[in-house]
């Protein structure tokens, strides 16, 4: 049985957050590689959210400059 303690010191090295008043270019920047996905969003401490890969996409298809 897998067991989260087993799991957690690996999750914790690959996890990436971003405070909730940064620019989506600091969390787009953050996403840039292959194996990045999603940043955690934090306000306080505490997770607030999630940025992924295809939010940034969904936004900047937004943009017209």
């Amino acid at each position: 049985m897998l067991r989260v303690d087993r799991v957690l010191p690996a999750a914790q090295k690959r996890l990436i957050t971003v405070k909730s008043d940064a620019l989506l270019i600091d969390a787009a920047r953050l996403l840039d590689g292959p194996q990045r996905n999603l940043v955690i969003v934090c306000d306080g401490g505490r997770m607030a959210g999630v940025v992924t890969k295809t939010d940034v996409v969904s936004r900047i298809s937004h943009c017209t400059g």
